[in-house]
């Protein structure tokens, strides 16, 4: 069993011109190898050389992100005990996550955003294309935020807002994270029937009670070790608090010696890439930025 993966448990993507001699008819009488006789008239400039169409190059062709392949059978709160610490943001898209996502930038740091399926909408397209651009990963989060285990439909739940994202974004997650953190191992058998797997935590600083941004900061870096999944929220709530805790978080981690990931990259979960000329939605790199452990899908 892979590190950090629990058994389920119950929880609270003209052809080119002949030359102009080819096209002239051989006269009556005449035989191919003799010229036709032509009318007389003012000499005639050579014709142009005519170009060729060339078909798309593979200087052209770009490769966009279009999901990630994640395996295992069980429940992760943890990734491998490396310097590595993955933080998943649930409840979105929400008002604040376009800050969430600058402040991304300014630190230099990546994230997995949980996504609620009802709030996928087209308000928050760019938002979403903005974070796959960024680097970050997409995951689902159910469509209407229920207990699983207490309400079941998790099939539904979690197809739909697969559904929702990928029409949204072009985009296909891997992971997800129950509401509440509340599962069994049917939610999560169904999950992974839908290439998803389930990921939990094992760094809470219960920022959704709205603690304050110095008890944010304390509690993630009291729990923190090699491999942590934390969890926090960009939605369901005011979330300033958070998205001021969170600079000097990774401040402090990097101080510490760990690298900031997302959480397939904690896992060691494949991205997958497909070619694209014109539909990259901003997102199309060049083979060479591909990451070498990639899987890249043919296009349509």
């Amino acid at each position: 069993m892979a590190a950090g993966m629990l058994p389920a448990r119950a929880a609270p993507g003209a052809p080119a011109h002949r030359p102009p001699d080819a096209l002239q008819p051989v006269a009556r009488g005449a035989t191919a190898s003799t010229p036709a006789p032509q009318p007389p008239g003012p000499a005639q400039a050579p014709a142009p050389s005519q170009p060729t169409e060339i078909p798309p190059s593979r200087a052209r062709i770009r490769f966009r992100i279009v999901g990630c392949h994640s395996n295992g059978s069980g429940a992760y709160r943890e990734g491998p005990r490396r310097r590595e610490v993955a933080i998943g943001f649930d409840d979105g898209p929400a008002v604040l996550t376009p800050s969430f996502v600058g402040m991304l930038e300014r630190n230099h740091a990546r994230a997995t955003f949980f996504l609620i399926g009802q709030q996928v909408t087209a308000a928050y397209r760019e938002t979403l294309l903005r974070e796959l651009r960024d680097g970050d990963a997409l995951g689902d989060h159910s469509f209407t935020h229920p207990d699983l285990v207490r309400s079941g439909g998790a099939s539904g739940q979690l197809s739909r807002t697969l559904r929702a994202i990928r029409a949204l974004t072009g985009y296909t997650p891997c992971v997800f994270r129950p509401p509440y953190g509340s599962y069994d191992e049917s939610v999560v058998a169904t999950a992974r029937s839908l290439g998803l797997a389930t990921v939990l935590w094992n760094v809470d600083p219960t920022d959704w009670a709205l603690p304050g941004t110095a008890a944010i900061e304390q509690r993630v870096l009291a729990q923190v070790r090699p491999g942590s999944i934390i969890v926090s929220h960009d939605g369901g709530g005011p979330r300033g608090e958070t998205l001021a805790a969170y600079p000097a978080i990774f401040a402090a981690l990097r101080g510490r010696g760990y690298h900031v990931v997302t959480i397939p990259e904690l896992l060691g979960f494949r991205p997958v890439f497909r070619p694209c000329i014109r539909l990259c939605e901003g997102l199309g790199v060049p083979r060479a930025q591909v990451p070498r452990d990639a899987l890249i899908e043919r296009a349509p």
